[in-house]
């Protein structure tokens, strides 16, 4: 506010009053000596009665809400499933033919061996169902989304060995597959959840207990997108996100191995939002809740609000500058509310105006309107209807850089009056 004070008084005339008391009377002037007062050309302005907002303008980049990478599930492949399944057969057939010869101390002994080899085959078996993945060793990408692609919950973000997996609306991350042999847990019930909010869920209630109602929905889900309806989903086969994505970068290429815990897309929400390199030392002029404007690249405005200010610095001067002056900035981000088609240019760079103070209703006149008195305060040359002049003092309050106008007070002074402002 004071750098603008100094700006704005700068660009005036300063106007000495030799007595100390600045009255209506003592600083009404005649037309002719308006030009002694002022020699710059000038015109007329209304004073008005309107809303004002005191402004910091800054350089943005747009972009989108939410940037983060989807990994491919680490877990048991196919293969150790089907080993464990192997082991598990075994052990059964074992124990079974040890019953049948029950006939000394030592057939017992081998019996209770055979029981505990069964009991860890089954442990096992129902470890590797749980990590089960739908990937194994051989197993490749034959399908992935372009950068820039949104996709929806419902629709396959890429494929392996030509099954799609689907996008799923939640905010889950699976840990272990769901079958009918799983322990209850929320992520059942998130399953269930987003299996209804797909349309899919038709007799199914949210509940940690996976149901036959769940496996039925899997099914359908399953069908929908042509695979085999085995009313399980083993880890990989299905990914969450709370909403659609859009793809801002693809690590494997089609026809590239399978590999768990490895990145496979670079996405974001479809929010739009503005990022800010805000130098430091004026983080301390906007907050979280600032309201936004944003001067879009196809001329419009976008609207919305500061939802993030950065507690950590970034040096942005280049090492090699030879600068001693660095020049950090933490991010500010603004999410956007209202924006046009221009809001998908993702680092398009736009000028934001992000709202420090405001006012409503107050009286207002354009900034060179102000004449700065030599004594220090501001008046306005109020022209009369019979075409008098006079100075009324007045005290300043928002300076609105985007309007040009500079909210006033002072005795006298009423909107609709005409005041002389320099041109």
């Amino acid at each position: 506010m004071t750098r603008r004070r100094l700006l704005v008084a700068a660009g005036v005339v300063v106007v000495v009053i030799a007595a100390g008391a600045i009255t209506a009377t003592r600083l009404t002037s005649s037309a002719g000596s308006h030009r002694a007062l002022n020699s710059k050309p000038a015109t007329t302005a209304t004073v008005q009665r309107t809303d004002l907002a005191e402004t910091t303008t800054v350089n943005g980049k747009v972009g989108f809400a939410d940037p983060h990478t989807i990994v491919q599930p680490a877990g048991t492949s196919s293969q150790v499933v089907t080993q464990a399944e192997q082991a598990l057969a075994s052990a059964e057939a074992a124990v079974v033919a040890d019953k049948a010869q029950l006939q000394n101390d030592q057939a017992q002994a081998k019996v209770a061996a055979d029981q505990v080899a069964l009991s860890n085959a089954q442990s096992a078996l129902a470890a590797a169902q749980a990590a089960a993945t739908a990937y194994d060793e051989t197993s490749k990408y034959t399908a992935v989304p372009p950068v820039g692609a949104v996709l929806n919950p419902g629709q396959s973000l890429w494929a392996v060995d030509g099954r799609p997996v689907p996008l799923l609306p939640g905010a889950l991350v699976p840990w272990r597959a769901f079958n009918a042999a799983m322990s209850p847990g929320s992520d059942v019930a998130a399953l269930d959840q987003s299996l209804i909010q797909l349309g899919l869920g038709d007799g199914l209630n949210v509940s940690d207990t996976f149901t036959g109602a769940t496996a039925v929905a899997i099914a359908r889900l399953q069908r929908s997108l042509a695979l085999a309806q085995t009313g399980s989903l083993a880890l990989g086969s299905m990914v969450f996100e709370p909403g659609a994505v859009r793809v801002t970068n693809v690590h494997p290429l089609p026809g590239s191995s399978v590999a768990g815990g490895q990145p496979v897309l670079e996405v974001t929400s479809t929010t739009p939002v503005v990022n800010v390199a805000l130098p430091v030392d004026q983080t301390h002029r906007v907050k979280v809740g600032d309201p936004v404007s944003a001067n879009l690249p196809d001329g419009t405005i976008g609207e919305g609000t500061i939802t993030a200010v950065g507690t950590v610095a970034t040096d942005t001067t280049p090492s090699d500058s030879g600068n001693n002056n660095t020049s950090a900035t933490v991010n500010v981000t603004v999410s956007l509310t209202k924006t046009s088609s221009a809001g998908s240019l993702d680092q398009a760079p736009v000028t934001v105006n992000i709202t420090n103070n405001a006012a409503r209703q107050v009286l207002a006149v354009p900034t060179t309107a102000l004449l700065a008195l030599a004594g220090g305060g501001y008046a306005v040359e109020v022209v009369e209807p019979a075409g008098t002049h006079r100075l009324v003092g007045v005290t300043t309050g928002i300076f609105d850089d985007q309007s040009g106008m500079v909210e006033v007070s002072g005795s006298g002074l009423a909107a609709g009056q005409q005041v002389v402002a320099a041109t």
